[in-house]
């Protein structure tokens, strides 16, 4: 049997993300909480806990995906949101709530 992932939201947890510079290039100030493109589908969003902090540009870069194939987009995808919670938890703002279902998405992912 399969378990269905409950995805996790926080508002709080969003506007943290969205605070931080872009993982990707660094740019400061137009920061948007990035959810990732995969374990998404028919207008839901993925885990809150599976955001990354890119900006404008980034973001729609990593949507359109056209510079990069699909397996290596996800693969990016991955890492900015690993230095993403990375930084959260170094400025005490990644929370027991996002660890917990971030946990879950990777026991998941295998």
């Amino acid at each position: 049997m399969i378990e269905k992932l409950n995805r996790w939201r926080s508002p709080a947890h969003r506007r943290a993300v969205a605070s931080l510079a872009c993982v990707a290039c660094g740019a400061d100030g137009m920061t948007q909480a990035a959810h990732r493109n995969e374990g998404k589908g028919l207008a839901i969003k993925a885990c809150d806990s599976q955001m990354m902090a890119l900006c404008v540009k980034c973001h729609t870069a990593i949507d359109q995906g056209g510079k990069m194939d699909k397996a290596t987009r996800r693969e990016v995808e991955k890492a900015y949101v690993k230095v993403t919670r990375g930084k959260l938890l170094l400025a005490d703002r990644w929370s027991y709530e996002a660890e917990i279902a971030y946990q879950r998405v990777l026991r998941l992912e295998g």
